[in-house]
């Protein structure tokens, strides 16, 4: 029998063949048998089902007793694409239409039209197809994008608009194959980060997915050789065991092996205040440090205790509650903000133990104050909710003590500045000058700063981290040595740490000493000659996320002693780096302490390790925090099951990816 002519593309040429009318077989559901049929007979059946030929290339391929085998392999050698499509569908039962003697049936045409019209697709193997396959990739993970994303129709048609040579894969190959694999080259990297710092300090945070399962989420901090601060979360670790210290112990310790991070190296870890945490790093004898907005939370819930900060904070959220749930409330809500020249901005609603929404809420609340006053006075229902003159004193009240601190929270909460040296500074500044006893009248402000006050310094009273605190904020230059009450105390800390060994040299000997006369052209120290600029000038404007607005711009000019080479022991160049360091101009704090320690490492070696070392801490497991708070993109309502090993890779990638 002979049928049209078709130039169809078979292995690595273009052959020309006469197209023979086929036979579909018949009761069958492998995917498969939609590219093969049979020789037909004089009664127009198959007249071998041993030998099924191919609709693409039109070659007999032999199939004992229906077998599928051969035609798999001759699809996946001959025709990739094709068989990438079949591998990644379920099986469906045929259509039973039989096509007439004259000419194909519909569906062997729709199916030839299908096989012609992808044969301009991208082969899986070349480099344009792979790179558009990480591109999806890197879309799904830093993006915290659901697998589902990639299946719906809205943006595979995306894709076809952008290239429509290019064939997604299946949401199974990027779950097993390209996550993964994305997650070992990340992983490549951030594991050669970690090598160029010398000691590094970690931050911990546990907390509870959708489905109630413990997770422990770990970070790191270290300040690498061009004195620039790195931060990587590490790893989000399953726990399955009871939620208690020795468990904590356990996690934590399996992380640190697992990255290759000697323990000896850590600094410190800062946490929260769950007595499971702090359990786990006394078991483990390491320094710790308890998130500053934690504490400060703490704080500003024991200031908010007060009859008359609880009755306008209830007032507060019942208005949000009936105006959230009332269209016509809120068509008059518009209206008369119109009328009164308010902003268009809706009233916000506060979280639950957090303080910085319930401040949101308040200012809201003053400033739409008299569009609120218009809607509830013309609605009998609600009318007794109009705030008094009173309530809106109470808010006024609330609001001017409550500013300050978010402003504190903002500058240590970035992870790209240093924080840890500003704890003592601020907490010095609520205390003396936040909160003045002998000026303060017994005012519902002065009463919330007082409570506030003394549960920040029953927190803060340890003696042994006010002196660690103290010995952090001396070798920062945006505060130094002013900055401290227990002087003496924190240069017996450096003097020990130092001359003990832990913080070492090449050789006891230094080829660096200071000199008021002259300078030695043998000086490595060139930023110290008259002509050039000395050190306490800002590298960076605006760095330290707003502690200028916090404590008040400061100048940062001022001249530097000169410097000459000199053989000295360690404990004389220990000596004479903190004589330098005493004369030394405070620097601005809008500039950066790394690049200032940078720029005399070699002038000052022994305390710039100690800044290395120090200077990583962070004041607040904001890395940690935020890795918990992105976990919820990963884990929705519609993909609540994922395993432990790829919710480790979606949060890793999500927060490690540039």
């Amino acid at each position: 029998m002979e049928g049209d002519s078709d130039i169809v593309h078979c292995g690595s040429s273009f052959v020309k063949i006469e197209r023979p009318q086929l036979v579909e077989k018949s009761n069958t559901t492998s995917e498969v048998w939609r590219y093969f049929g049979f020789q037909p007979g004089s009664d127009g059946r198959p007249e071998n089902i041993e030998t099924p030929v191919c609709k693409i290339c039109f070659r007999v391929i032999p199939a004992k007793a229906s077998n599928t085998s051969n035609l798999y392999a001759h699809l996946k050698s001959q025709h990739p694409h094709i068989y990438i499509e079949v591998k990644g569908k379920p099986n469906q039962a045929p259509p039973t239409t039989t096509p007439s003697s004259g000419e194909p049936g519909r569906e062997q045409a729709a199916t030839m039209r299908e096989i012609f019209q992808r044969k301009d697709k991208f082969d899986p193997k070349p480099r344009e197809h792979r790179e558009l396959t990480k591109a999806v990739t890197y879309y799904v993970t830093k993006d915290r994008m659901p697998l589902s994303t990639i299946s719906k129709p809205g943006f595979q048609h995306l894709l076809s608009k952008l290239n429509p040579r290019y064939e997604l894969p299946s949401k199974n190959y990027f779950s097993r194959v390209a996550i993964p694999s994305l997650y070992a080259d990340v992983r490549k990297v951030v594991e050669k980060e970690l090598k160029s710092g010398d000691c590094f300090a970690a931050t911990v945070e546990t907390w509870t997915s959708r489905n109630n399962e413990m997770y422990m989420t770990c970070g790191v901090q270290y300040v690498d050789n061009d004195w620039i601060l790195k931060n990587h979360c590490l790893q989000t670790q399953y726990l399955p065991d009871e939620h208690t210290g020795q468990s904590l112990k356990c996690a934590v310790e399996d992380v640190l092996e697992e990255w290759g991070l000697d323990p000896t190296n850590l600094v410190a870890i800062t946490t929260d205040n769950g007595p499971a945490i702090k359990h786990a790093c006394e078991l483990l004898g390491w320094k710790r440090i308890t998130c500053f907005s934690q504490n400060l939370q703490c704080s500003l819930q024991k200031g908010l205790e007060d009859s008359r900060i609880e009755r306008i904070i209830q007032l507060s959220r019942q208005i949000f509650s009936q105006f959230s749930r009332s269209w016509r409330r809120k068509r008059d809500f518009s209206i008369a903000q119109s009328q009164k020249g308010l902003p268009r901005n809706s009233l916000k609603a506060d979280v639950s133990n957090h303080w910085g929404t319930t401040l949101n809420m308040l200012e809201r609340f003053l400033e739409q104050q008299d569009a609120v006053r218009a809607v509830l006075a013309h609605d009998h229902k609600i009318c007794r909710l109009v705030p008094t003159w009173q309530d809106i004193d109470v808010l006024e009240s609330i609001i001017s003590v409550l500013r300050p601190f978010r402003e504190m929270t903002e500058a240590l909460s970035s992870e790209k500045f240093i924080s840890i040296s500003a704890i003592n500074p601020l907490i010095k500044h609520i205390c003396n000058d936040l909160v003045r006893e002998e000026q303060e009248e017994l005012t519902l402000s002065f009463l919330m700063k007082m409570r506030i006050k003394r549960d920040l310094e029953m927190r803060y009273g340890d003696p042994e981290l006010v002196h660690f605190l103290e010995k952090v904020t001396f070798i920062d230059p945006r505060f130094g040595p002013t900055c401290v009450d227990n002087l003496e105390n924190v240069l017996q800390q450096i003097k020990g740490e130092v001359l003990a060994g832990k913080i070492s040299e090449e050789s006891s000997l230094f080829q660096i000493g200071f000199d008021g006369s002259t300078v030695s052209p043998l000086s490595s120290c060139s930023w110290y000659d008259r002509e050039s600029p000395g050190p306490s000038q800002p590298k960076k404007a605006k760095y330290g996320g707003g502690l200028a607005k916090v404590f008040g711009k400061q100048s940062g000019d001022g001249g530097a002693d000169k410097m000459v080479t000199t053989s000295v022991s360690l404990q004389e160049q220990l000596d004479r780096e903190l004589d330098f360091y005493f004369k030394e101009p405070k620097l601005s704090l809008e500039s950066c302490p790394l690049q200032w320690w940078k720029a005399t490492q070699n002038c000052l070696p022994l305390l710039a390790k100690l800044a290395k070392k120090y200077l990583c801490i962070s004041a607040m497991n904001v890395a940690s925090e935020r890795a918990f708070s992105n976990s919820s993109y990963a884990l929705t309502e519609y993909r609540s099951n994922v395993k432990p090993k790829h919710m480790d890779q979606l949060v890793f990638l999500a927060e490690n990816l540039p």
